[in-house]
């Protein structure tokens, strides 16, 4: 019998999917829900009817490229790869050629070779967070060039033996767009996936209607507006979801590639839209690490791609093609 790592209960996500169970009262499709915890969060999948029984198989991708794509796990094809072991590493070329063409794209604002100096920082545990020296950050920097990893005829090596690859800003989006294709493929036409927030909506809700999904109030709890999408992903980086204090000062997961250090502006959180969950996850870390007015410039030159922020002082911003959004008191 195949074993998941379920767990049951609420849980708070930067994208909330809002009344997932709530169907207009003439419509008779039931929705399944299942959730687990896979890539160091919570994830959520809902399906509709008959569909109910594609939800082991997300759960089977989702462990698949949980041992594929961390950066921590020994067992996990990435760590090998960092680590210098002898694999064939064929299976990260479509992963990595993604996050080389976002760093290239946002002109390095995402870095997938930021490894070295990420593993100097500890946002998973508060109370002992872990703060690295300066003369360790400035080192590390030294070592996140992405002309360190040559990608050649499927084979990847990395030349740089303190180069790390650390593909936090984009997994969860291509692992999305996975598990999104799959189930498309054998013809599910509505659900929800939902990758600690990195959601990806399927077609329209079975009554016809659009989700209606929900970003979440900086360091609050619950959703600060709402708005509908159908066939899209939502995902938001905020630098209110892993943090911790010292000398009350916020220290949050997201890098500045330039520093080392967490990223300092005006932003509390980017949200993208887009039918792309790679194209998503990718630049909801950008246009975070840009900042307001660069992040806004940017995203009016991107194809497929709308953007809400939310500043410090809780001003909210859109890119010209962001759907129309109700704020909640």
């Amino acid at each position: 019998m195949k074993t998941y790592r379920h767990r049951r209960g609420i849980f708070l996500i930067a994208v909330v999917v809002i009344s997932l169970f709530i169907l207009s009262a003439c419509h008779t499709v039931k929705p399944y829900a299942e959730d687990g915890f896979y890539f160091d969060t919570y994830v959520k999948f809902c399906l509709y009817g008959d569909d109910r029984v594609y939800l082991d198989d997300c759960f089977d991708i989702c462990e698949e490229n949980d041992s594929l794509l961390s950066a921590h796990d020994e067992d996990s094809l990435l760590y090998k790869l960092n680590h210098g072991d002898e694999c064939d590493f064929s299976a990260l070329v479509p992963v990595l050629s993604d996050a080389f063409y976002y760093h290239e794209l946002t002109g390095g604002a995402v870095a997938p070779c930021i490894g070295a100096v990420s593993m100097l920082w500890d946002f998973n545990d508060p109370e002992n967070a872990q703060f690295p020296g300066e003369a360790d950050v400035s080192e590390a920097l030294k070592h996140i060039n992405s002309s360190s990893v040559v990608i050649s005829d499927g084979d990847i090596t990395i030349t740089d033996p303190d180069c790390m690859i650390d593909l936090g800003f984009i997994a969860k989006g291509y692992i999305s767009g996975i598990i999104r294709d799959y189930l498309k493929q054998n013809g599910v036409k509505s659900g929800i996936i939902n990758l600690g927030g990195n959601v990806v909506v399927i077609g329209k809700r079975p009554d016809g209607r659009d989700y209606n999904v929900g970003i979440q109030r900086p360091f609050g709890n619950d959703a600060i507006l709402t708005f509908f999408i159908s066939d899209s992903a939502v995902v938001t980086s905020g630098i209110y979801e892993r943090y911790f204090e010292r000398d009350s000062k916020i220290y949050h997961h997201i890098l500045d590639p330039d520093t080392g250090y967490p990223v300092d502006n005006d932003l509390y959180s980017v949200s993208i839209v887009s039918p792309d969950p790679v194209m998503a996850d990718a630049l909801s870390t950008a246009c975070l690490v840009m900042g307001r007015e660069k992040a806004l410039e940017f995203i009016e030159d991107i194809d497929n791609a709308e953007a809400l922020l939310i500043d410090k002082d809780m001003n909210i911003y859109t890119s010209s093609g962001f759907p129309e959004y109700s704020l909640n008191d």
